[in-house]
Parts: structure tokens; sequence; C-alpha cells
């Protein structure tokens, strides 16, 4: 069988959702020789990776989700293929199997405008009834889409997100004086300021702790996401979207790094942490998170803001060693499990 990936990812600002295709693939690449594997990317994007065995077809056409619907969905047709799509969005026509990473876009429809609610909510029923295999990042989203959309569980499949490309990336203290900030005086947050990361929490957490620094690392894309933020206190600054290099260096030479989200799929960020040598992880109190990192961080409560940082420190120290949850994550275990099914799904 014939198999083309949506390389639309490639276009887009690397997030997570991105991160995960583009390792995957890469991985996948390693071990799919032989196969008929293709990757079609929006003619004109230019970093493109060299794959040694999927195929990079570059097709023309109008961008974003139109390409994706017309151009890609075409050619798709036209080959008699399969569209393998892992970033929560594919053609509503042919044959497929489609990653969806989370469902908050129906759980918390509040978050978002109502153009956005109303053309994901169709594309997700469309996807989840029509598709070969669904493909999901951890069993709490899997038990997410089989409760709120009906989709048989047998229909999904959990493959995770994973850590190792944050292994190449450098970090220096030295990137700290680029945003006014000393080593382990400070509080990090990452992630983009979307209403479901809950970073009312650390300005209210912030307001309290007058005395710590907080940095919070993220962009914001009001014509998506309808929640307005509250006023920022003076001790938490903004630092705008970060590259790698920052964000890791950020991470590592932190007094903590918290993620308060309120709903997520998989949650990367405090496993990128993890990676990067922060020494003290706080995440919210949320079924995925117990999932994801079991005893190896502290809990926090999303809704509650009268905590004072130097006793949930304290307490965070307790944590256990991180090196069994790391082991069991990995991008060749996931792209091992992508090729099985695509492999299961051909026979």
């Amino acid at each position: 069988m014939k198999y083309v990936f949506n390389g639309r990812f490639l276009s887009q600002r690397l997030t997570g959702v991105q991160r995960y295709a583009s390792e995957i693939l890469s991985r996948l690449d390693e071990i799919c020789a032989g196969e008929d594997y293709e990757i079609a990317v929006p003619y004109g994007v230019s970093d493109v990776p060299q794959y040694k065995n999927i195929k990079v077809i570059r097709l023309k056409g109008a961008k974003g989700v139109l390409w994706e619907q017309t151009a890609f969905a075409c050619y798709v047709k036209k080959h008699n293929a399969v569209s393998v799509n892992l970033c929560n969005s594919a053609p509503l026509t042919g044959r497929k199997v489609v990653t969806i990473h989370d469902i908050k876009i129906k759980v918390h429809p509040e978050f978002f405008s109502l153009a956005f609610r109303l053309w994901y909510n169709f594309l997700f029923k469309n996807l989840i009834k029509k598709s070969l295999a669904i493909i999901t990042v951890s069993e709490f989203s899997k038990d997410e889409i089989v409760k709120y959309y009906g989709c048989p569980a047998d229909k999904i499949h959990v493959i995770n997100s994973a850590w190792q490309h944050y292994l190449s990336i450098p970090y220096s203290q030295d990137k700290l004086a680029e945003f006014g900030l000393k080593s382990h005086e400070y509080i990090f947050a990452l992630g983009s300021l979307e209403p479901n990361k809950n970073l009312n929490w650390v300005f209210n957490v912030a307001r309290n702790n007058p005395g710590e620094i907080f940095a919070v690392g993220g962009g914001i894309n009001n014509a998506v996401f309808a929640q307005t933020f509250s006023s920022v206190p003076e001790n938490v600054r903004l630092l705008g979207y970060l590259s790698d290099e920052e964000a890791k260096s950020l991470m590592r030479y932190s007094k903590a790094f918290v993620f308060p989200s309120f709903y997520e799929g998989f949650g990367l960020p405090p496993m990128e942490a993890m990676v990067a040598g922060a020494q003290n992880i706080i995440v919210s109190d949320i079924p995925v998170m117990h999932e994801i990192f079991g005893d190896t961080v502290f809990y926090i409560d999303a809704e509650r803001f009268d905590y004072v940082i130097e006793d949930i420190i304290r307490s965070s120290s307790g944590a256990k060693t991180r090196d069994n949850l790391l082991a069991s994550y990995g991008w060749d275990i996931s792209a091992g499990k992508l090729y099985a099914l695509l492999n299961g799904l051909g026979g």
C-alpha cells in the first residue's frame, strides 16, 4: 500500500505538534527502506529534511488548510494512496490515518473562537468516522476521544511523544543575560499563551509571591483563542517566542519549571525540562500528567493561587529519579509503532 505523509507541518512554526511529526518521520525514514512512502509538502517550502527512504513530493496550489483539502487530497486520490496525517488535521476525502493529539476543542470550547471551534468540531467528527485508524499520544487522550466522539477504542492507537531531540540542542547560561535573568533566581513557564495553558495561574501566583521573578516564553494567536488574559504583574516577564536553545537554557538554569495547564494530550515541555536539567518541575494535578510523569514531578492545583513558591520547591525536592521514566519514551519506539501500524493496515 502506498502512504503519503501530510507535510503541511513543514510550513508552520515549530510547536509540540509539528515536533511530533518531524521527529517521528526522521526515525521512520531509518526503518522504512523498500516501503512506498512519500511526503507531500507545499511548493515553496524550503526547509525540508533530506530523507533517505521517504520520497519528497512538492505540490503547487493554495496555502494552509486549502492546500491540504485540495492539492494534497487530489494527489493522494490520484495515486490511490492513503494519507498519513500527524498534526490534528487531514483531508476530508480519501483514505487516511489521522493523529489527534487532544480534543480540548470539544472539552473546553470556551477557549476558542466560534469559527475555529465550528471548523474543528466538524473536522474531527469527519476524521474520526472515516479514518482507517486514529493515532493519539496518551491513554488519556484515547479515553477522551472514545468518550466525546464515540470512537471504537480498538480504532485508536497510542503513539507517544518523546524527548531525544532535546539532547542535541545546546544551552548556555549566557542566554539568561539577554532576558535580564540570573541563574536559579527565576521561575520559568513555557507554552503558547493559549487559555488551556493556564498562565493566569502564573500571573496570580506571581502576585502572591512579589519577591520572585516569573519568566514566561510563548506566543499568542488572538484570531484563534477567545479568552483574554488578566493584566500582567510587574514581576512577570513575557519573553515571546523562544528558540530551542533559549528555551533549554531557561529551563536548565531556572529555580523551577512550571506547567500549570488545565488540559493536555501529552504535555511535552515538562519532559523537555527534565532533559534540560531543570531541578524542580511543577505541573498541574490532571490525569494525563500523572499518566506520563508519575511521581517524578510535583503537582499543584491549577485553580489554587495561594501557593508560596519556596514551599513548593522544598516539597518538589522529594520527586523520584527520572531515568526510568525517560527510558520509557523514545522517538525510535514511536516510529516503530507507526511502522507496525501502517504495515498492519497494508496487510
